[in-house]
């Protein structure tokens, strides 16, 4: 039930398909709709002004059939809505809610902090501006005309409503703010993240690969223990775009790309180098041999099949480092060893001297 809830929200209030403005607008809005519910119930039962009353409850009415609208109606009401709150209908609770006595000049904060939300530019700067003069007018006219404002009844309810409307008011610019931030993070971390992937196959890119390898080296360095590199080219791929096409072959590197991301942990690394060719980095495995790993991914490769009946193979080369080594170095002796394993005829594992191809065997 919760999470249909959920669901719900998401397709018409608060999902990523909106822009933020529109969803931080609808925290704003919901919170408004049921402080309207709360204060009118109040008023209504306090038999306050008529004309206050019918305000505030044909604002609920509408509100209500808002709710249920589509999205794309709801944006066209947002900004003539916000208006409505901010220069109308704020500034007439001031004068209904014991004016600077009350809790309306709490909720213009809210209204002035959406202001600078859903508008842009010399806009934004103009409507705030009128909007702090809208409400410096309101309180002019009230110390001028005290008879403007309808009163609290006794001091308890002065305490009550100015307790209940600090809450409200600094809940919801806690929420706004909090929604803010973390979208801006969110979206903050998701460029990061894209500037260090691929675009097609969504692994690292050479990017960070060199960043990574130069702080596993590093690590190792200072530990005494051994990284792995594995270089792997996919055999004879020009062919396959040649034959097939670019599309094909985008295809096949994603599918690839995804086979060896299935059989490794998530702790090993995995980067498109070049092309076809991509670069895993590997800490020692704990429980099993690094020549069975680059075994397996070889052979979940090749059982893949694809449209037109084509099958891949694939070239490995594994380098293990040294203390001395740099990125270029343990970078370019798994590029050759992969090399030799394409002069001794593809589809198998090349590690130092030693050749592993159909099978498993030990370094």
């Amino acid at each position: 039930m919760m999470s249909k809830f959920k669901q719900l929200l998401i397709q018409n209030y608060f999902g990523r398909q909106f822009p933020l403005d529109y969803r931080v607008y609808m925290i704003f809005f919901f919170e408004s709709y049921f402080i309207s519910i709360l204060s009118a119930t109040t008023n209504t039962m306090l038999k306050k002004g008529i004309l206050g009353l019918v305000l505030q409850w044909s604002y609920i009415i509408f509100c209500t059939a808002l709710i249920f609208v589509l999205p794309r109606i709801r944006l066209a009401f947002e900004k003539p809505h916000l208006l409505f709150i901010t220069f109308i209908y704020i500034p007439f609770l001031y004068f209904q809610t014991a004016g600077y006595d009350g809790t309306a000049l709490l909720f213009a904060q809210l209204g002035i902090f959406m202001l600078g939300i859903v508008f842009s530019g010399k806009t934004r700067i103009i409507v705030i501006f009128l909007n702090v003069c809208n409400y410096l007018a309101c309180i002019m006219i009230s110390y001028r005309w005290p008879q403007t404002v309808t009163p609290h009844g006794n001091p308890k309810a002065l305490v009550i409503d100015l307790v209940v409307g600090l809450v409200l008011s600094f809940t919801g610019l806690i929420i706004l703010t909090a929604y803010i931030t973390k979208v801006f993070s969110d979206n903050s971390n998701t460029l990061a993240e894209l500037s260090i992937r691929d675009a097609l196959t969504g692994l690292y890119n050479r990017r960070f690969l060199d960043d990574y390898l130069q702080r596993e080296l590093d690590t190792a360095r200072e530990t005494g223990n051994k990284i792995y590199v594995l270089m792997l080219d996919i055999d004879h791929f020009k062919k396959i775009n040649d034959t097939y096409g670019h599309g094909f072959g985008d295809h096949v590197l994603l599918a690839c790309a995804q086979a060896m991301q299935s059989t490794l942990r998530k702790c090993d690394v995995v980067a498109r180098y070049g092309g076809e060719e991509f670069a895993i980095i590997i800490n020692p495995p704990t429980f099993t041999r690094i020549g069975d790993v680059a075994e397996r991914i070889r052979q979940n490769i090749s059982s893949l099949r694809f449209r037109y009946d084509v099958t891949v193979t694939v070239s490995i080369g594994i380098a293990e480092s040294s203390p001395d080594d740099t990125i270029e170095e343990i970078l370019t002796r798994a590029d050759q060893y992969m090399y030799k394993a394409k002069q001794n005829g593809r589809n198998q594992v090349v590690a130092g001297n030693m050749t592993m191809s159909l099978g498993y065997q030990a370094m």
